[in-house]
């Protein structure tokens, strides 16, 4: 007698992470705002509010692929992978991958919090995100290592479509800027607009080979 595994709807599947994705980015992004918003001791312009809003967003992203990996049976429950033996498979890569992702989240907040009247200064917050650039980069080297050949042509494939987006958006700004019909993009805006095309690239090649609708079980 065989037993057939039924397979759960895509809804069912998608439900937990989703929904848990969308508290916790809003919850998060409600208290950055609290603290930096109108009223606030800590007033952010827009390319510091949005700069923000980006890193907290990587830096939850991140947390949440180290606490599946530190606890497969639950992860595998809201992360998108087959079962919990592929975290166990992958935790060194996704540990390297998910601090890396932590450090350049650190970075972005870091920068958006720096400055005159602000809770770091100048000196200190480029020190800050000088250290966290190099330590996300050395542990980039590091995962590549352990990825797979599927892992390193997606990651390769991200980073062409990050480039183009970049090269169009950030371009087009450029372009507009310099004919006097826009402000020049500042350069946290330049950082701002690298992570966020990273980030659309990364969703955009794994969904195209339906990696992001496999899990969870």
């Amino acid at each position: 007698m065989t037993s057939v595994k039924t397979e759960k709807p895509l809804w069912k599947k998608l439900l937990l992470p989703v929904c848990g994705g969308a508290l916790a980015g809003f919850a998060g992004s409600f208290a950055f705002l609290r603290l930096t918003g109108e009223g606030s001791a800590w007033q952010l312009d827009a390319s510091r509010e949005i700069a923000g809003l980006v890193g907290i967003v990587f830096l939850l992203m991140a947390s949440a692929v180290l606490a599946g990996v530190l606890r497969p049976s639950a992860g595998a429950r809201f992360l998108n992978v087959e079962d919990a033996g592929e975290l166990r498979e992958q935790r060194t890569q996704l540990i390297y991958s998910g601090v890396g992702t932590m450090a350049f989240g650190g970075v972005l907040l870091a920068l958006a919090l720096t400055g005159e009247g602000l809770p770091l200064g100048n000196d200190i917050g480029a020190g800050i995100a000088l250290c966290l650039i190099v330590v996300g980069a050395v542990l980039s080297i590091f995962s590549r290592k352990h990825s797979d050949e599927l892992q390193t042509a997606l990651s390769k494939e991200a980073v062409g479509t990050s480039f183009s987006l970049l090269f169009l958006f950030g371009g087009g700004w450029a372009i507009l800027a310099h004919a006097d019909q826009l402000s020049a993009p500042a350069p946290l805006d330049w950082l701002t607009m690298f992570a966020v095309s990273l980030l659309i690239g990364a969703f955009w090649q794994a969904g195209r080979r339906g990696m992001l609708t496999r899990g969870p079980n």
